[in-house]
């Protein structure tokens, strides 16, 4: 009996502190935000139980999650006198990593858009007229906030005979304390409406794949300690695992944080997961205001689907009707928010006129030397903030503001402070032109929220401005696939008013996330690196609509998604990129070779396809 005692003393005593080397600790930027006192632990592939007791076993440490699916190693929290460097130190330790808090990848709206239009522009209305696909028999699961399963156009059920959702947990509760309630029921609203884009099957809005079969694992909550609804590593990794016990084909992740390689622990999940054949579809990320290099993990991760965002083409919305002697009655898109204690109503017609300030300019700015008083002050966006601008028309006796951009394209949603003049925000185009009627003739104007006109958007198709570029850290391209993410209409929390219009990337994800269930339907043998390339190969590259100049593939990836073409494809194009750093695929040897200095020697080869398909004619 001593033998044996002594031997597996032996045995975890091998396994004790050794030198930490460089590297092994890791660490993010100070901007970079991170759960206090919490690290996920990596091993080795060849590390063993005895390697995992010890770290387990360390003073101060407890452990949060333990995977042994797609990320070896286990999440832990430690007390203040714990150093990273002593967990390092253990054998078999590959890496010690701060627990990253992650961000959903959505912006706020600029409109309220029923119209879905972009199902014409995807070729989905095509799929599913002539081939009938609707993502029957694929399963789907998503990270992200939960969902109101109990809406109607999202089955108003939870995991009965029949219903879409058959899988899913919460991992978090509501609050800053980590405590799962008993179904991952959102508070958020957004996976919820993540959630319709994919599978919603009702009069306001048609998912992709309405019949597809739904699993949720909520990562977010209500609030977190952090001051937000924010995530972590631990959560999404402990997430993607029970995606894949659960079966899922498809996983689709609205979440990330920029900054990171695809060694990070949740880009390696990611790979993981597509490694043993399920198809990530991952948001790119928001950044895109940023420049290059800010594709968000777990979208960079190797095999994932990195999805970028396009505008919508058209919407409706709330309209400002002007009446004119000169050209009759126009209509003018305003900026909508229902929440905005600054809403634009007039029921009954009040003067329009532009505001020139003491100061020359029409950007409201001064005190205006027109006669505002009673009547709607025009004025162009910049020089001093929106609510500076509401103050002094106020101040001045305006009945209303409309401040029209400086830039063109869609206006963003203003803030006009604590002034309680009604205000609101028009495009470049439209203050133009009733700057230019104003000037020759008197203008009236009536508004209303309840009345809505559809509208042609005037950056519609265009790569959102916020969708994040590559290349990745690796010089790998960042993002694989565009998808309509600029004012998406979708279902939303039934006690906040069940639908609602959001941008972001996190609205692109889903939408190829439901496309793939429907390649996956009709070709149910694909692989995941296969159906990758296909729609990469399919895809239509995107052009700005007026210069008609194409997109680089760092912002738009393969281009526009299209189903259609996917879903009837018979064949691939690999590697379906060739990135800035191609060693992945090695040298291609006896077509460019590096010589001397900057000297290249070409050659040109033969390429012969052949048609391996079983169904060809």
């Amino acid at each position: 009996m001593r033998l044996v005692t002594s031997s597996i003393a032996l045995a975890f005593a091998f396994v004790g502190l050794t030198s930490v080397e460089a590297g092994q600790v890791r660490s993010y930027s100070s901007n970079v935000p991170v759960r206090r006192s919490s690290y996920l632990v990596e091993f080795h592939d060849d590390a063993h139980d005895g390697h995992y007791h010890a770290v387990r076993s360390h003073g101060g440490v407890t452990v949060d999650h333990h995977y042994d699916g797609v990320f070896r190693g286990m999440a832990v929290s430690t007390s203040a006198s714990v150093n990273p460097e002593h967990l390092a130190g253990y054998g078999g330790v590959k890496h010690v990593w701060p627990n990253r808090i992650h961000r959903l990848s959505t912006r706020a709206s600029k409109f309220n858009t029923t119209s879905q239009v972009q199902h014409e522009k995807t070729g989905l209305i095509q799929t599913v007229n002539e081939l009938g696909l609707n993502g029957s028999g694929v399963k789907i699961g998503v990270i992200d906030s939960g969902v109101d399963y109990m809406h109607p156009d999202l089955g108003g059920c939870w995991k009965t005979e029949g219903c879409p959702w058959q899988y899913g947990v919460d991992l978090v509760g509501d609050h800053s304390t980590v405590n799962p309630n008993p179904t991952p029921m959102d508070c958020i609203g957004h996976g919820t409406h993540v959630s319709g884009i994919i599978m919603a099957s009702g009069t306001q809005v048609r998912g992709v794949a309405p019949k597809a079969t739904m699993g949720m694992y909520r990562v977010f909550p209500c609030s977190d300690s952090e001051g937000g609804a924010n995530s972590d590593d631990s959560l999404i990794i402990k997430a993607m695992e029970l995606a894949l016990k659960d079966g899922m084909d498809v996983v689709s992740m609205s979440l990330g944080t920029t900054g990171e390689w695809a060694e990070s622990p949740s880009a390696v999940a990611a790979a993981n997961l597509v490694s043993k054949g399920v198809i990530v579809v991952a948001a790119s990320g928001n950044d895109g205001e940023s420049g290059l290099l800010t594709s968000n993990s777990p979208a960079i991760g190797k095999g994932v689907i990195s999805v970028g965002s396009v505008n919508n083409w058209s919407y409706k919305a709330p309209y400002i009707e002007v009446n004119s002697q000169s050209v009759g009655t126009l209509r003018v898109l305003k900026v909508y928010n229902p929440t905005d204690l600054n809403n634009f109503v007039f029921e009954a017609p009040i003067p329009l006129v532009v505001s020139n300030d003491v100061a020359g300019s029409n950007e409201g700015c001064n005190p205006p030397r027109t006669d505002i008083s009673g009547k709607i002050a025009l004025v162009k966006r910049g020089s001093c903030t929106f609510g500076a601008k509401a103050a002094i028309a106020q101040e001045a006796g305006a009945k209303g503001l409309l401040v029209y951009d400086f830039k063109a394209g869609a206006p963003e949603t203003p803030s006009f402070g604590n002034n309680t003049i009604p205000a609101t925000m028009i495009s470049l185009t439209d203050g133009n032109m009733l700057a230019a009627l104003a000037s020759k003739e008197t203008l009236t104007l009536t508004s209303t929220n309840d009345k809505f006109a559809t509208f042609e958007m005037e950056d519609g198709g265009r790569v959102t401005g916020f969708s994040s570029y590559g290349p990745t850290p690796e010089l790998d391209l960042g993002v694989d696939i565009s998808a309509p993410g600029g004012s998406i209409w979708s279902t939303y929390l039934r006690n906040n008013g069940s639908y609602a219009s959001m941008s972001g990337t996190s609205m692109a994800a889903p939408y190829v996330a439901g496309a793939v269930a429907l390649i996956k339907q009709a070709n149910p043998g694909l692989l995941p690196e296969q159906v990758r390339n296909i729609l990469s190969a399919t895809a239509k590259p995107v052009a700005d609509p007026k210069t008609g100049q194409k997109y680089t593939p760092f912002q738009s990836g393969g281009g526009l998604i299209n189903i259609y073409d996917a879903v009837k494809s018979r064949a691939t194009i690999d590697p379906p990129t060739l990135p800035l750093n191609d060693t992945a695929f090695g040298l291609f040897t006896g077509v460019i070779h590096r010589l001397t200095g900057d000297n290249y020697r070409w050659a040109s080869r033969t390429l012969k396809i052949k048609n391996t398909d079983t169904r060809r004619g």
